[in-house]
């Protein structure tokens, strides 16, 4: 079994992921989703509206060199041609596996993933150090307009 597709098992544990096209299709319209992800053996007609979530909500799109049947068995369902990461860690995690193991081929969509995955954490250290200054009375440092400082 790929090391990537354990990372989809891992995801599914912790709830960061959703599986099936119409999950996959509310998650990235609600503006939770990180990544969509389409098995290698999709329909047409998922690929299609998959691309036009990828490409109307600015998420990464991995087409996936996996099957259906690999991807559900991956995830504990039957067949499986449409997912969606909610977490833009693991999904990044799960590009990263798939770069070592297809080199050269999702080089883009993981370095966008990366960029997100960063800038999330970045958000979460600053509301973390605003919550911590909320707590303890800190005020943000500010000039004072209008008052003379003299020394």
């Amino acid at each position: 079994m790929s090391r990537a597709l354990g990372i989809l098992g891992l995801a599914r544990k912790a709830g960061a992921l959703e599986i099936g096209e119409e999950s996959a299709g509310i998650a990235a319209r609600s503006g939770k989703a990180r990544a969509l992800l389409t098995a290698n053996n999709a329909s047409e007609n998922t690929l299609r509206r998959v691309y036009n979530f990828a490409a109307k909500y600015g998420l990464p799109h991995l087409a996936l060199p996996f099957t259906k049947d690999e991807l559900g068995k991956a995830v504990g369902v039957s067949s499986c041609a449409a997912l969606a990461f909610m977490s833009a860690g693991l999904a990044a995690s799960f590009a990263e596996k798939l770069e070592e193991e297809f080199p050269g081929r999702f080089t883009q969509p993981l370095e966008l993933l990366r960029l997100k995955a960063d800038r999330i954490e970045q958000r979460k250290k600053e509301a973390r150090a605003h919550e911590r200054n909320v707590r303890t009375g800190k005020r943000a440092s500010s000039k004072r307009k209008g008052r003379k400082m003299n020394g």
